[in-house]
């Protein structure tokens, strides 16, 4: 659009400076409304405009002669600046309906790979967990028709969804939704194209080793329908994989040997209002290195919320690695540092600690687990 505007936005300003340069030639001896440049450039935009506001107005017959050419020339370009305008609009309207929009000036975001028939529900659910974004900060990339997403873009709350049109493990439209400089991915299971769940979980590995080659510190989390492929995210490092499968089989063992289970479940997890939810958050920096208790502890007052335990090595697990790796690296005893090295290789992203020991020494990288209300 910028270029486009570039020619008409030089031309106008020279000729807004021609012809204030020339009605005040013709005005300056003749007419005190002119008396410098810049009482010509003003009423030359104004003329031009045909606004006429009438507080400057030639009175000599080469100034009117220079205001009749300035206003017919201004009818002409003014209505060429509007044919631009709207083209550019509807080009930019029709690429975003088609999924052709670049998002490279969209940061923070989340990236949504693949397409769910409920995917309005989830999407939904989002927003409404995460309060502080809105549709703008969401980007689907999927090979869904145009016209299901445009119907999907006209729920209340999602009108200004993203699309990217195309292979979502493909590096292309990952780039074009901003991959680079996008906060979180959420990949679904895409039953939309695969026949099977294992085509579905395949192309799912497939989008993860994609994005981690081209950033490795995005956070990926990724649902899988086969289990057996959850080795594979996480040697592509996946930081979380979702066995939706596996949630709601769990969930109907666990009922019917003990009793509300699913609704214990619903409950924790939901955002309704007044309600117990399980969320993670950040430990203060003061319990890094020291015993769970003593965090235990400090929140054992607070009745809003309820300490069931740690969440260890979250964030990237590039980076995490690489730090665990230097502090392996320290030890001079190399039958520790084999140990050390050992326990890099072994580590779990995201690995949930339940109600450990009071002594539990706390590691970096690590969040509390609670029941806030």
């Amino acid at each position: 659009m910028s270029s486009r505007l570039a020619i008409p936005s030089i031309f106008l300003f020279f000729f807004f400076s021609l012809a204030g340069s020339l009605v005040l030639f013709f005005e300056f001896t003749e007419n005190d409304q002119f008396r410098n440049f810049i009482d010509g450039f003003w009423w030359s935009i104004i003329t031009f405009s045909t606004t006429g506001y009438g507080d400057k107005y030639p009175v000599t017959i080469g100034g009117r002669i220079v205001a009749v050419i300035t206003i017919f020339i201004g009818i002409g370009v003014m209505s060429y600046l509007s044919g631009i305008l709207a083209s550019v609009f509807v080009e930019q309207n029709t690429r975003a309906r088609r999924g052709l929009m670049d998002y490279s000036k969209t940061k923070k975001h989340i990236i949504i790979c693949g397409w769910k028939d409920n995917i309005a529900e989830v999407l939904l659910e989002i927003l409404g967990i995460n309060k502080a974004i809105t549709s703008e900060n969401l980007v689907i990339i999927s090979n869904i028709d145009p016209e299901k997403m445009e119907s999907l873009k006209s729920l209340k709350g999602l009108g200004d969804l993203g699309f990217v049109r195309g292979d979502y493990f493909a590096e292309a439209p990952l780039l074009q939704a901003n991959i680079l400089q996008a906060e979180k991915v959420l990949i679904l299971a895409d039953t939309l194209e695969s026949k099977t769940a294992s085509e579905t979980d395949s192309k799912t590995v497939m989008t993860v080793l994609t994005i981690r080659a081209l950033s490795k510190d995005v956070y990926i989390s990724a649902e899988i329908l086969d289990t057996k492929f959850e080795g594979y995210l996480r040697s592509a490092m996946c930081d979380e994989v979702v066995r939706s499968r596996d949630y709601s089989r769990m969930i109907l063992a666990y009922s019917s040997a003990t009793r509300g289970i699913s609704q214990i479940f619903h409950d924790l997890i939901s955002p309704a209002e007044g309600t117990g939810m399980i969320v993670t958050r950040p430990i203060p920096y003061k319990y890094i290195n020291r015993s769970y208790g003593e965090y235990r502890q400090a929140l054992i007052d607070d009745k809003n919320q309820l300490l069931l335990g740690l969440l260890e090595n979250t964030g990237s697990p590039n980076r995490m690695k690489m730090d665990a790796l230097r502090e392996a690296q320290k030890t001079s005893d190399i039958s520790k540092l084999v140990l050390n090295l050992q326990e890099v290789k072994g580590l779990q992203v995201n690995h949930p600690i339940i109600l450990p020991a009071e002594d539990y020494i706390i590691r970096e990288h690590s969040l509390g687990i609670l029941v806030v209300k």
